[in-house]
């Protein structure tokens, strides 16, 4: 039987998304949610997204690891 994890998303977490840079233009990212996930502990995503060059990111709380997303084609 597969176990599912719980998830959780806040625009408002308790302990505020840190201030990031755009990897590719250089200017500051804009907060967009924050992910909670995981069994033990839990684990933390927030994503960002640059209003200049369109780009989004997602930090992974625990490693401290910005991550550009591949773009979505509609």
């Amino acid at each position: 039987m597969a176990r599912r994890t719980a998830t959780m998303v806040t625009s408002n977490p308790d302990q505020p998304a840190p201030s990031m840079t755009c990897q590719t233009c250089d200017k500051t990212l804009v907060y967009q949610q924050t992910v909670f996930g995981g069994i033990d502990p839990p684990e933390r995503w927030d994503y960002y997204v640059c209003n200049t060059c369109g780009d989004t990111f997602r930090y992974r709380l625990r490693t401290r690891r910005l991550s550009k997303l591949p773009r979505v084609h509609v």
